[in-house]
């Protein structure tokens, strides 16, 4: 360490808030975890860059008030426990060196090459990226953090441990930005790391989220597990014991049984995703049998099924069908003659590597050639959809949505009738598999057999269908499609058809539309086409090509009058701004101030008619867009409704809250909650929402599996901000288990990451 390092950092006139860690204690740390893979031949550079970060880093504190140097250097512990090389250290190290001290990339390449220096240049763009601005901002900046990872998976791997040790020490923070940060790593980079594989770094992020956004939650599971700890590790020891002295009594020589609690927010979800209390649960506990071979996984588990009877249905063979994140594990839940349930995984020692470091077992220290590179690389195709994504979707909504309906989702696997095997997503349809399989198959589908029986093509898979797809040449997609099918794919290709077609009708209709008013001034489009003078209107309507200029005009983007008269001049009164809109049939009914039309700005003007979708019936202080609609002015959706995804981007057109108006109106929308099955809720309720200044346009109220009610409201809130203080107050009743934001024409229902909003 340099002496103005040490200098600073020995300066009797700082005084952190808590005791401060020690940079080079830090450091030694370091070394101490590359002890265990990495050569001392290595550890020059990593010294090198310790002391650059540290000379850059040198006027920073963190918020603990502790040498900022601290940070990137336990990122790179953490690193470190991944096992992987030696660039990904030293980039760790010198992670926020260009974003936040004067040091440059040409800097860190002069120093450390060029590898170094295309790490940390990834990493510098992720970091710049803030994921709770707008709708659209979000989804343009995880398309670049999606990019970053699929050039160099190391980019990824080094941010998840940068969020890990972020999370581990924002106790200092706002909690309004703990909470904001730990919603973005639910949402966000938990997911990444079980796509990923990484089920260590997965887990911690889930609980520490958990800990922020739902402090009283994490609290009384954290108690009620540590109240029962002797009891825990008594049970832990027993099985433990008892499957080591059977797997030793069958010849297991080479093996080793793990026993551990199940992490708190797999508890949560769990209790959630069942309504059911802490104490209901009863296998709070998994353990872990590794073996030698794949051979020996399997007479494990006829060891184990034959001490212990198996619980039907919760048996799932992993090791045959493995996790598109590489996963592989046999899991059984056993009852043991007490009536105790035991979670039991069984693998091999790789497995398990794999399970705990995923794709960085891949990246993992050790002689790399360009071909082990590219071999690795050909492991997640994943990766290689995300890429394809990329090229082919130009809405970065759009993009957002693929990635998380396709990289965020649970798996199942279906099988062709020649025995090929597909993974899907969680809820994927027969219409889905057909896709999967051809795009040309999943286009002119039209009808499967599910195991043999004809079936419909939205009908929902289940792991182990076999299914074979019917196809005809004259079919064609229809728009009901996109009502039911999951994957991206399946979306994609069918908007696109959609769209081509949908184009091919508005060119049409935009040529006939342009020559009635060329006929006008006695010209002809065909004529203007052979002289070279189209290229006037194309520049007047400020399109790419003549055929843009057709599309837009039948599509109502752009009127065939105006740009005839602003390419060929005629003797006659220009007309106004209000005019054209007028033609253009955008303000058929001026909405009354007092409606919730009068509450949106289309382009800047008021006076336009404006609809709602009843789809998602958005409200101030959502982001929204708005899609021209021929005959029936502009129709508003919340950003990330479905249907404004379905819409073709050629026809939207800016929209906004009108500041002025929004806050007198009341503005509908729909809610949805479950509660206990008992009398006095739906007065209880209502009583809540009345005195909330919530209007109640519509209620229904019924019984769902005998025990447990669900009522439905249409409402009448101000904004956003009301609805979301009403919602909050509604969960706080006893008698309400949960309530949700729904839509009023039945769709597919986005989902925030992985659990639907679960922790919002």
């Amino acid at each position: 360490m340099s002496e103005s390092i040490k200098k600073e950092l020995s300066n009797p006139n700082v005084t952190p808030s808590k005791p401060v860690l020690c940079p080079d204690d830090e450091f030694k740390a370091l070394l101490a975890s590359l002890d265990t893979y990495m050569p001392t031949a290595e550890r020059g550079i990593i010294h090198t860059a310790y002391e650059y970060a540290a000379e850059c880093h040198i006027l920073q504190k963190r918020n603990s008030g502790e040498p900022y140097i601290c940070h990137p250097l336990a990122v790179a512990i953490i690193v470190s426990t991944l096992k992987l090389d030696t660039p990904s250290i030293v980039a760790a190290i010198l992670h926020d060196t260009v974003e936040d001290t004067p040091a440059t990339l040409e800097d860190i390449e002069k120093r450390f090459g060029f590898e170094v220096r295309e790490l940390v240049d990834g990493l510098t763009k992720i970091n710049k990226i803030q994921f709770r601005s707008n709708e659209e901002k979000l989804a343009e900046n995880f398309r670049k953090m999606i990019i970053a990872m699929a050039k160099d998976l190391r980019v990824i791997l080094i941010k998840l441990c940068d969020r890990t040790h972020n999370m581990r020490t924002m106790d200092d923070m706002p909690m309004e930005k703990r909470k904001r940060i730990a919603q973005e790593t639910l949402d966000i980079y938990a997911p990444l790391a079980n796509r990923l594989g990484i089920n260590g770094i997965k887990s911690e992020l889930e609980d520490l989220c958990l800990r922020v956004l739902k402090p009283e939650i994490y609290q009384d599971i954290r108690t009620k597990i540590a109240a029962k700890k002797s009891q825990r590790l008594n049970y832990i020891s027993d099985v433990k014991t008892v499957l080591e002295a059977e797997l030793t009594k069958y010849g297991f020589t080479e093996m080793q049984v793990y026993g551990r609690p199940k992490h708190f927010f797999s508890i949560y979800k769990k209790m959630t995703e069942r309504h059911l209390e802490f104490e209901d649960i009863h296998d709070l506990f998994a353990f872990r049998i590794i073996v030698k071979s794949i051979k020996d996984c399997y007479e494990a588990l006829g060891m184990v099924h034959a001490m212990w009877k198996p619980m039907p249905g919760r048996f799932k063979d992993y090791i045959a069908m493995p996790k598109a994140n590489l996963y592989q594990s046999l899991h059984t839940t056993v009852v043991r003659p007490n009536g105790e349930t035991a979670e039991i995984q069984i693998r091999t020692r790789e497995m398990h590597e794999t399970c705990e470091y995923g794709v960085a077992a891949h990246w993992s220290y050790k002689e790399r050639d360009k071909t082990t590179a590219v071999t690795d690389a050909q492991k997640f195709s994943w990766l290689r959809q995300i890429m394809q994504w990329q090229n082919e979707l130009t809405d970065p909504d759009e993009f957002l949505e693929a990635v998380k309906v396709d990289l965020f989702e649970e798996e199942l696997f279906v099988f062709t009738p020649k025995g090929d095997v597909f993974s899907l997503p969680q809820h994927a349809t027969a219409l889905d598999f057909a896709f999967s399989v051809h795009s040309n198959v999943g286009i002119k589908c039209i009808g499967v057999k599910i195991n043999g029986q004809m079936s419909p093509i939205k009908k929902k898979l289940v792991s182990g269908d076999m299914v074979e797809v019917l196809t005809s040449p004259h079919q064609k997609p229809s728009k009901d499609w996109l009502n039911f099918v999951v994957t991206s794919k399946a979306r994609n290709k069918i908007r696109s058809f959609l769209r081509s077609e949908q184009r091919d009708k508005s060119k049409k209709l935009g040529r006939e539309l342009l020559s009635q008013e060329l006929d006008k001034r006695h010209l002809r489009l065909d004529d203007l086409e052979r002289s070279g003078d189209a290229a006037k209107l194309i520049k007047a309507a400020r399109e790419s090509t003549l055929e843009d200029v057709l599309v837009a005009i039948g599509y109502g983007r752009i009127n065939a009058h105006d740009v005839v008269a602003k390419t060929f001049p005629a003797p006659e009164p220009k007309e106004t701004i209000q005019e054209q809109i007028h033609r253009q049939g955008l303000d058929q009914a001026k909405p009354d101030k007092k409606s919730a039309h009068s509450s949106i700005l289309v382009s800047g003007y008021g006076d336009v008619l404006v609809n709602l979708g009843k789809c998602c019936l958005p409200l101030p202080g959502e982001a929204i867009v708005g899609f021209i609609t021929r005959g029936r002015g502009v129709t508003v959706h919340r950003n990330t409704c479905p249907r404004a995804l379905d819409t073709d981007p050629a026809r939207k057109i800016p929209v906004e809250w009108a500041k002025a108006q929004v806050e007198e109106n009341y503005h509908r929308c729909a809610i949805s909650m479950k509660t206990q099955e008992k009398s006095g809720v739906l007065a209880e309720v209502t009583t809540l929402l009345s005195n909330n200044g919530v209007n109640v346009h519509k209620a229904e109220a019924k019984i769902e599996s005998g025990v447990m009610g669900l009522l439905e409201f249409e409402i009448g809130v101000r904004n956003l901000n009301h609805l979301e203080t009403v919602i909050t107050r509604l969960e706080s009743l006893p008698s309400v288990i949960s309530v949700h934001r729904k839509n009023l024409v039945k769709q597919r229902r986005l989902r925030r990451g992985r659990f639907n909003g679960a922790i919002n």
